[in-house]
């Protein structure tokens, strides 16, 4: 945790508190948490919020790897938010990777380089490769230092476990190494635990007595490999501990650790890494600060970037896509302004637009099932789970058949938000109907509230800048024919007029 004054000047950090929990630890790993896991990790959760309240701090949690593979992580938030009043943010991995970015970025003058940062958790690992805030790469692999330890270390360190964890480990991380080799770097910058420790057994095997602060601090690919080396040959955590520069915490899992980052080097040929002392929690401040002050903030860049590269390599007529996006948002800015709609849902409501026909990559009939499954088992940066999965039921329902309560995924969802994919849905089915000549001839959508037949009806105006009055008719009558979800959410009849 990271409690910290803010303003528009920036961030002063009051205190920081840590406590390893090591939630995604036991017999089922990362596939389920164990009971008493959980409990570590709601009492945590129950002492940190007493310090945040000493501080009257507004409180942001987000869940990682261990929650969001879990299959009981639901039950796990679910918890958290009856018995310590928290709501958990389960991010996705690339999301994960974009907030340890914006962390890093502001712990070191990277300015404009190419530069690749690999931060190494417990239950992943998360590569982003990054110009400033521009973001070409943002994934996160299923490889940490607990998950590795659980997989392989858990009867101890012998040559044939350190064997098959280095082929493990080649094997899983080569096909992003390769992207990550095409997408070019010139410095590498490292955070978290693991990175930590090596940075400081290598800072003590210089000589450093008191190493003091790590921040920028550089360490080479050659004393990675002394560290493995040192660790190997030592086998025990008891023994392991002795090592001048690893902490007795750590000990049971930096074997694994930094295996992972000696094996990384290799296939990349760093030569040299450089620590952040700012990751994930600081990345999380910062994003959260940015949205309370109002400050441009790079979500939602990073979030369009994504949404789009998807789109791309799924073939979506980009030019249609987007219209239908800009088309959509006109409608829920006009509507916002008689009804109380949430504005939280403009990107994800413009993310389903562009992404909605992304299924016909896989077939054009029922696409918008197919649309479904590919967004919600994508991982978007800038959107938390729960949004993805909205997103991807708003782009379900742009066609064909509108919500209903015996579709189990739209069931599942709380009242609220059952509520969110209708409204979006609603809009999305009429901005699709609008462009249905694909040539963008509606250019702008308002809405105004009128009195018809003596009951209210919202009336959707558009602008046109088509010379062929047929088309126009064409887009509105498919348009109003598209209607009935929207005026079941709002309770009133709709009425377009070109």
């Amino acid at each position: 945790m990271v409690i910290a004054d803010v303003d528009l000047l920036g961030f002063h950090i009051i205190t920081t508190e840590k406590e390893v929990v090591r939630l995604g630890a036991g017999v089922h790993g990362f596939d389920h948490l164990a009971d008493d896991a959980i409990d570590r990790g709601i009492a945590a959760l129950r002492r940190m919020k007493q310090i945040a309240l000493a501080h009257s701090a507004v409180v942001r949690a987000v869940a990682t790897s261990a929650v969001r593979e879990a299959d009981n992580g639901t039950e796990f938030v679910a918890r958290v938010r009856r018995e310590v009043g928290i709501d958990v943010d389960v991010i996705t991995g690339a999301e994960e990777a974009r907030l340890i970015a914006l962390g890093v970025q502001h712990s070191l003058a990277l300015g404009n380089e190419d530069v690749l940062m690999i931060d190494i958790g417990g239950g992943s690992t998360e590569f982003t490769v990054a110009q400033g805030r521009r973001t070409r790469i943002s994934q996160s692999i299923k490889l940490g230092a607990v998950r590795l330890t659980d997989k392989f270390f858990a009867d101890g360190i012998n040559d044939s476990a350190v064997n098959k964890a280095r082929a493990y480990i080649s094997s899983t991380f080569a096909p992003l190494a390769n992207d990550i080799k095409v997408a070019g770097f010139k410095r590498v910058v490292v955070s978290s635990g693991t990175c930590e420790t090596i940075a400081r057994v290598a800072l003590v095997n210089r000589g450093r007595a008191d190493v003091g602060l790590l921040n920028a601090q550089t360490f080479s690919r050659g004393e990675v490999n002394e560290v493995v080396d040192a660790v190997l040959e030592a086998r025990t955590p008891s023994r392991i501990a002795e090592i001048p520069g690893i902490e007795a915490k750590r000990a049971d899992i930096i074997a694994a650790g930094s295996l992972l980052l000696q094996e990384v080097c290799r296939q990349l040929k760093i030569s040299q890494l450089e620590y952040s002392e700012y990751a994930l929690r600081e990345g999380v401040l910062i994003d959260s600060m940015e949205q309370i002050l109002g400050r441009p903030s790079s979500k939602r860049d990073a979030a369009r970037d994504g949404v789009i590269r998807f789109a791309q390599r799924c073939s979506v007529d980009m030019k249609h896509a987007e219209h239908v996006a800009k088309l959509s948002v006109d409608i829920f800015r006009s509507l916002h302004k008689h009804y109380e709609l949430n504005d939280r849902l403009i990107p994800l409501l413009e993310a389903a637009a562009i992404l909605s026909n992304v299924g016909a990559s896989v077939s054009y009939s029922k696409h918008h099932l197919h649309s479904y499954y590919m967004i919600r088992n994508s991982d978007l940066v800038g959107f938390s789970e729960e949004d993805i999965e909205l997103i991807a039921l708003a782009a379900r329902y742009h066609r064909k058949g509108a919500p209903k309560k015996s579709h189990d995924e739209y069931v599942a969802l709380s009242e609220d938000h059952q509520h969110d994919v209708d409204v979006m849905a609603g809009i999305l089915r009429i901005a699709t109907g609008l462009d249905r000549s694909h040539d963008q001839c509606v250019t702008s959508v308002s809405a105004s509230i009128r009195e018809v037949k003596n009951e209210e009806t919202v009336q959707l105006v558009v602008k046109s800048q088509c010379d062929n009055r047929e088309v126009l008719e064409l887009n509105l009558y498919t348009a109003q024919e598209r209607t009935s979800v929207l005026e079941e959410f709002l309770g009133c009849s709709i009425l377009l007029k070109g």
